[in-house]
């Protein structure tokens, strides 16, 4: 086992801006041949119009035109002998003896780049997700975003070599510019609008279940203070420590062996003995897999398909009509839990392999928490949160198993459980830690458990299932 195991992945959203950029840059351009072969020798020291004519071979007239042209370009100059010599101008054109002579040029342009409001630091051109979904916020300060304009402009002349190399200014400069240019000024900056800028983070434990320090953001310049301000946020959403609350709800499922995982002497996962109990898995006659961390993120999730195969490929194959059977995903009241674009993947893979051209395989539904059929701040939060399936996904009355546990379950074939246990003191963020099982017994036993919740009451009139999230405020419930 590696010394490190992910335990959670995070998306944050860093508030950035787009702006338009009007600059002038500096650029340096070689000389025609002639004009530069002949600074280059008078640069090595003051020449006769005959030691020029001799030295290139020139005619009378062709020596004459060559240095009348200089002349007026006030690029040479006559000395107290009578000798040709380079004036203050053209000596601005070499930087040592002998070297090329290079020809400073002002030049206009323009440029569609962003910049987060965190470090300033520039984006490029486009950022692949604008979405502010299906993340966890970041707060800056107000002046950053206030006076953005001024920084942006400041931070892009000192990143402006920075941003050249990496091909976010127009294709015609950089094609025209094989010298890197630098800017001269920055003559307007002007925001577009405000995006986010999504930051993936994985939440990572050592073999002694100890948190491991976060790394650094590539994207970014400088990663502290963006740390800084996760930090806040994180402690903004801190939930109180629940291993008494999962340890029941394991107890009540029937689940021995995920609470050996449990260490209670020091509040946190014995990683070790998840190594241990997964080797036995392997090799045993269980029908379970055990995993750490979201079900949806890419390693969970290709288990999940994997694992889900065999019983989709009997349901292809099997001649009854299997696409009534339910499966379901509860999901649970965790403040981590949809806070990373990897949802929407598996919500999507979820959906779509509902069916085949030829047959139905099951009716998925998705259940989110809500307090009751009357709380629309929450439907409305999770109508802007996830690309809803609108026939599909209902609102569901939480305390389901303490509103810690969530369940993807498929009539007689394949449960999924997944606690989500919040370990504050040892951990910033809860630790998702559930197995899959194909066990008929207990897929049964956790399936007959989630639908008596379903199919129940929270009080008079007051079904646990809320009906569509979609229908909300519409006064229907169906």
């Amino acid at each position: 086992m590696e010394s490190t195991t992910t335990y959670h992945e995070i998306d944050f959203l860093l508030p950035a801006q787009r702006f338009n950029i009007n600059f002038t840059y500096v650029t340096q351009k070689g000389l025609p041949f002639v004009r530069e072969f002949v600074l280059r020798l008078v640069h090595l020291g003051p020449m006769s119009k005959s030691q020029i004519a001799t030295f290139f071979g020139f005619s009378r007239k062709e020596t004459e035109e060559a240095i009348d042209d200089l002349v007026e370009r006030d690029e040479l100059t006559l000395n107290e002998s009578g000798r040709l010599t380079l004036t203050d101008k053209s000596k601005g054109y070499f930087t040592d003896i002998g070297e090329v002579p290079r020809l400073s040029l002002l030049r206009d342009s323009g440029a569609c780049l962003s910049f987060d409001l965190a470090t300033f630091t520039c984006l490029g051109k486009d950022i692949s997700s604008d979405k502010w979904k299906t993340g966890i916020q970041i707060k800056v300060d107000d002046e950053n975003a206030a006076r953005s304009e001024a920084h942006v402009e400041k931070h892009f002349q000192r990143q402006f070599n920075e941003i050249f190399h990496k091909g976010f200014l127009s294709k015609s400069l950089e094609q025209e510019e094989k010298d890197s240019p630098t800017v001269y000024t920055v003559n307007s900056v002007n925001k577009i609008r405000q995006i986010p800028l999504r930051l993936s983070m994985k939440f990572q434990v050592d073999m002694d279940g100890r948190s491991v320090e976060r790394e650094d953001f590539e994207s970014l310049k400088s990663s502290d203070y963006v740390h800084e301000r996760i930090a806040v946020e994180l402690d903004r959403l801190a939930r109180p420590t629940n291993t008494i609350e999962i340890a029941k709800a394991m107890l009540e499922l029937g689940d021995s062996d995920t609470l050996r995982l449990i260490d209670s002497k020091t509040n946190s996962v014995n990683l070790r003995y998840l190594a241990d109990l997964a080797k036995l898995e392997v090799n045993g006659p269980q029908k379970r897999t055990t995993f750490l961390g979201p079900i949806y993120s890419q390693a969970n999730w290709s288990l999940l398909q994997r694992l889900l195969a065999p019983a989709l490929k009997s349901r292809i194959e099997a001649s009854a009509d299997v696409g009534q059977d339910s499966f379901v995903w509860l999901a649970p009241s965790d403040p981590y839990w949809c806070k990373s674009n990897r949802l929407q993947i598996s919500l999507s893979d979820f959906f779509h392999k509902a069916s085949t051209k030829e047959k139905k395989l099951y009716s998925p539904t998705v259940y989110l928490p809500v307090s009751g059929q009357s709380d629309y701040r929450a439907a409305n939060q999770w109508k802007q949160e996830l690309d809803l399936h609108s026939n599909e996904v209902h609102g569901l009355t939480e305390g389901f198993l303490g509103g810690n546990v969530e369940i993807l379950h498929l009539d007689g074939s394949f449960v999924v459980v997944v606690y989500h246990m919040a370990l504050h003191d040892t951990f910033p963020v809860t630790v998702p830690i559930g197995f899959i099982s194909t066990d008929k017994e207990i897929v049964s036993s956790i399936g007959r458990k989630a639908k008596a919740y379903l199919q129940g009451s929270s009080g008079f009139e007051t079904p646990n299932d809320c009906g569509l999230i979609a229908r909300f405020g519409r006064g229907d419930r169906v």
